[in-house]
């Protein structure tokens, strides 16, 4: 009998994972029937969706506190579609606010689950993590240090490494790219990744610019590059550059930005580890409702917020959270990251090392391995 596997992900990144964990799923199976919430890429690998990560893309607890009534909405259904289609397997991408208690739900109507990309419990609450040995048939990681950790709380936990890693194929010559672009090959090139949900962009891209216009100030050479998700519409960017002519956006060619620009404004999340992985230098910047912030700052159990520097144990690239995300503080910062060259060489070995944790390439292809093993263990105790 064919297996069928509900995948869930909440946003552009968890889309981007999930698209190769589909892919690498129907090349394993290619009669398998997937189904649930993503994106385009899932989508486009053959997964068919419910909802879409635009919908649900909301950070922060009191922005998400504010769209309760839809996701209670949105979850409600979804419940409704494991009673009618009977999964063998939910699979949960990230996104936990949302995917813990959807888990939780579809384990009381006995369907097995797997996570992937799991919940950053060790940073907010080990208590979580106890409450989800009860809920959690296994975990599929992407850092080493999260085995032992979930391990000891009875969940079955496997390192499959980061699936970053077998996507960052960058697909022009340096060269190409400066031409594509109408960028000058010879001059530094600044890139701001202002994030992939409409609130990061809308708190981040004002201050990435006005940034970006004081360094301009000092240094008329320098190019701004600004990296446009998937996830963001163009009407939303044009509003926000309209001051600002000498921006390029670059819609598509990610990768070849990474590696062709020197520095780098980065909103926490994923596109932390993309950056650390291509090289370049960078720093975080992060920027939620002051409620929001507050109520996290009292959960986080750890010194910092972004991956990188959680993956490294120090802080080798500086974090400017709420206040300290201004123009006035970014500004000496970008300065030192473009042309202080004993301290990018120092940072760009950092980041080396971070990479090197990540583990190899194959997260996606041993990630289906062990869905496609929850399905085969649920059809047998089913028969």
């Amino acid at each position: 009998m064919p297996g069928k596997v509900m995948i869930m992900a909440g946003e552009a990144s968890g889309d981007l994972h999930g698209g190769r964990l589909v892919a690498a799923l129907k090349q394993q199976d290619p009669a398998i029937e997937l189904f649930g919430v993503g994106g385009q890429q899932m989508a486009a690998a053959g997964m068919q969706l419910y909802y879409h990560v635009d919908q649900l893309a909301y950070m922060g607890f009191v922005e998400v506190a504010r769209h309760y009534f839809f996701f209670r909405r949105v979850f409600n259904h979804l419940l409704k579609v494991v009673e009618e289609r009977k999964p063998d397997v939910v699979v949960l991408i990230d996104y936990p606010g949302f995917n813990l208690r959807f888990a939780r739900a579809v384990k009381k109507k006995g369907v097995r689950t797997l996570y992937y990309i799991a919940p950053q419990v060790w940073a907010w609450g080990q208590g979580r993590a106890a409450k989800m040995a009860a809920f959690i048939d296994q975990m599929a990681v992407l850092f080493d240090f999260e085995v032992p950790f979930f391990s000891k709380f009875g969940i079955r936990t496997v390192f499959v490494g980061h699936p970053l890693l077998e996507g960052m194929q960058i697909n022009k010559e340096r060269l190409a790219f400066f031409t594509a672009y109408q960028l000058d090959p010879d001059a530094p090139a600044l890139a701001l990744l202002p994030g992939s949900r409409h609130q990061e962009v809308a708190q981040l891209l004002p201050v990435m610019l006005a940034t970006a216009a004081r360094l301009r100030c000092k240094f008329p050479a320098v190019q701004v590059l600004l990296s446009q998700a998937a996830t963001i519409q163009s009407e939303q960017l044009e509003k926000l550059l309209s001051d600002y002519p000498w921006v390029k956006l670059i819609p598509g060619d990610y990768y070849a930005m990474l590696a062709y620009s020197r520095a780098a404004l980065v909103a926490s999340g994923t596109a932390t580890l993309e950056t650390a992985c291509a090289g370049l230098p960078f720093a975080l910047v992060y920027r939620v409702s002051p409620l929001s912030f507050a109520i996290g700052k009292r959960l986080v159990k750890i010194p910092y917020i972004g991956l990188v520097n959680i993956i490294a144990g120090e802080a080798i690239v500086h974090e400017y959270l709420q206040d300290r995300a201004t123009p006035e503080c970014l500004l000496p910062e970008v300065e030192s990251l473009l042309f202080d060259e004993a301290r990018r060489q120092q940072l760009i070995q950092q980041l080396s090392a971070v990479k090197h944790k990540l583990g190899a390439p194959g997260a996606s292809q041993a990630t289906a391995e062990l869905v496609l093993q929850q399905v085969k263990v649920h059809q047998t105790e089913t028969i």
